[in-house]
């Protein structure tokens, strides 16, 4: 529990300092003597001569150099404002909701086919807003070393990561049945519970949350300093950005650190034979446990929900 609530708090620790972080660029990739300079310019002597003052971004590529048109020009930043809106609601909104859903304590095995559909789902939605991402720098690489910025290189390997995320889900509940059915037969088993690749889905998936908050953050502050974004709408975009992750952050914190306390209590009070007892009672009554009933999934209490059988 210690542990859990640790590294929690840690993970914590890192999006906070991604928040309040400054926009230096040296150690991005770039040369050293370009110490502080985003990958867009073209010009870091500290000269600057084209003495805009209309609140743009303050860099030397312009519009005209990036794309042959206007028209173009809109058609790209239409699609980094879908790449920026998809991806934060990937991260900052759908995955969290999920993962809170099955700390919900709800008793239904709708709850654990809810949460798979939906992490699903949202998957596809990350491998779309990816997609733009792509493209866009592909548009931007005669300008700018964008792959030299640590957002589109963490952006890849929180997709190629989270592609393990349903294997290993899937193959816990795997486990967790087939234990169970185990028990229910009398044979000699382990009884259903977390696994190893349990654990690792735990942790692998607690652990994308915070990388894909602080990936969001980390592509707001690269756009703030390209052409297609101003200063002004780059700070009401991360005070818009920081209060929702902030606030969506701390609310899965919330429910995370309940459920292990539950979990922890739980396992103090019952131990693994009363939940075996459990396990089998609930198989007389006929169908394997559901997802919500392992240890993975909530961390009820075994003497309540015996409670709740006599009542």
């Amino acid at each position: 529990m210690a542990r859990s609530i640790t590294v929690i708090l840690y993970a914590a620790a890192l999006l906070a300092t991604a928040a309040h972080a400054q926009p230096g660029y040296g150690w991005w990739g770039g040369n050293d003597d370009r110490d502080g300079c985003p990958p867009w310019a073209s010009d870091c002597d500290g000269s600057d001569d084209s003495g805009s003052s209309d609140g743009s971004s303050s860099n030397s590529v312009t519009q005209t150099e990036l794309f042959n048109n206007a028209a173009q020009f809109s058609n790209a930043t239409r699609i980094l404002i879908a790449h920026a809106v998809l991806a934060s609601l990937v991260w900052v909104m759908f995955i969290p909701s999920f993962a809170i859903l099955l700390r919900l304590n709800l008793k239904n095995p709708i709850v654990l086919k809810i949460h798979a559909a939906g992490q699903i789902l949202s998957y596809v939605i990350y491998i779309v807003a990816v997609g733009m991402g792509i493209w866009i720098a592909q548009q931007l690489d005669q300008y700018a070393d964008v792959w030299s910025d640590p957002h589109p290189r963490l952006g890849v390997a929180i997709l190629a990561l989270a592609l393990f995320q349903p294997i290993f889900g899937g193959i816990h509940h795997s486990i967790y049945k087939k234990r169970a059915r185990n028990v229910h037969s009398g044979k000699h088993t382990k009884p259903p519970g977390r696994t190893v690749p349990g654990h690792i889905h735990l942790w692998l998936g607690r652990s994308l949350i915070v990388l894909g908050m602080i990936n969001g953050g980390l592509g707001i502050r690269l756009a703030s300093f390209s052409p297609f974004q101003t200063n002004a709408t780059s700070t009401k975009v991360k005070i818009a950005y920081g209060v929702v992750a902030a606030t969506m952050f701390l609310l899965y914190l919330f429910f995370v650190v309940g459920f292990e306390i539950r979990r922890v209590r739980s396992r103090g009070s019952e131990g693994a034979g009363r939940r075996e007892e459990v396990v089998r009672n609930r198989n007389k009554d006929g169908g394997l446990p559901s997802y919500d009933e392992s240890e993975e999934s909530v961390g009820m209490s075994t003497r309540s929900e015996r409670t709740h059988r006599t009542v």
